[in-house]
């Protein structure tokens, strides 16, 4: 399907490349948008620190590159039924749920973001579950995000300098990814298997390099798939492997129009650094949107995969 002309791109999100990108990436057709969702209400959830949920009365748009994914589909029942091989007269069983391994923001906790992302937990209940843990680092000083007692510490994947981390910062010595890989790695083995994974600021960040690895071929990793929420790409040129070519794998970018934390031009280039995105835009800003629109934008996505497809499909070799 090709991009139609008539189709601009969302209001108020850039979809051209910086002049000077961070890293050299071949150029990607940009995404175009598909206004077959209502405008609603734009209900904001918390900005202080990210991952708060938005109110159902969050509109959105959605958008593809040439591709496919569908705005009309319809939502997925709760309940999927799947044959056994095809087989004739083959009793149907069902599917279990696909299964996320959740990356939260930085300054956050796999506590923290387990409890704001209660409302799209409930949004895919039956199918898909979301399994939060923490990064490996702690970040100096607390601060709003502590809860006072010392029990539930904020937490980073990395640092763009010693104890602290910028999005913006083109980090010469960025700290602490390997370990950031390597506590996702373990989350793998311990909490999973896993489907996909779901990555919010920081969390899609470094979701994205996870990706980047998965699609050239890293067992450590066998997921099929990522929701991306306010994800950027790394300006550190020690990173810059990461987005040296388009990276395939599926991923479903959501774009808050109005995010003071991670503007939305940033997690736009993000988007171009895949093959084929699905790009979601809110009128919000830096939380994860769970109104109506973005439900079903959430589903559409979710529905073109099977429980189980990342550890069989290697990225690349068909199905989706």
């Amino acid at each position: 399907m090709e991009p139609s002309a008539a189709l601009a791109p969302p209001r108020g999100v850039s979809v051209e490349r910086p002049s000077r990108p961070p890293h050299s990436m071949p150029a990607l057709p940009p995404p175009f948008c598909l206004r077959g969702l209502p405008p609603l209400g734009g209900a904001r959830g918390r900005e202080e620190g990210g991952g708060g949920v938005g109110g159902e009365g969050a509109g959105g748009r959605l958008s593809q590159s040439a591709g496919g994914f569908s705005a009309g589909s319809t939502e997925r029942p709760e309940v999927r039924l799947s044959s056994s091989g095809g087989r004739p007269g083959a009793m149907l069983e069902a599917e279990r749920p696909l299964r996320l391994l959740a990356l939260h923001g930085y300054r956050q906790s796999g506590r923290r973001f387990h409890q704001r992302t209660g409302a799209l937990r409930k949004a895919l209940r039956g199918r898909a579950e979301l399994v939060t843990f923490d990064a490996p680092h702690l970040v100096p000083g607390g601060g709003e995000e502590d809860d006072g007692d010392g029990g539930d510490p904020p937490r980073g994947w990395w640092f763009s300098r010693p104890g602290a981390f910028e999005a913006a910062e083109a980090a010469e010595e960025p700290a602490g990814l390997a370990e950031a890989l390597r506590a996702v790695e373990e989350a793998m083995v311990k909490l999973g298997p896993f489907d996909g994974l779901l990555g919010f600021s920081q969390g899609a960040a470094l979701a994205a390099m996870v990706c980047a690895l998965r699609a050239r071929g890293d067992p450590r990793f066998p997921v099929a798939f990522a929701v991306l929420v306010a994800g950027f790409v790394s300006r550190s040129p020690a990173h810059g492997h990461f987005y040296r070519e388009p990276i395939a794998l599926p991923t479903l970018h959501v774009v808050g129009e109005a995010d003071a934390v991670i503007a939305a031009p940033l997690s736009m280039e993000l988007a171009r650094s895949f093959v084929e995105p699905v790009v979601l835009t809110h009128p919000g800003g830096h939380f994860v949107p769970v109104g109506a629109p973005q439900k079903k934008a959430y589903l559409d996505f979710l529905g073109r995969f099977r429980a189980g497809q990342g550890e069989t499909e290697m990225p690349g070799a068909g199905a989706v």
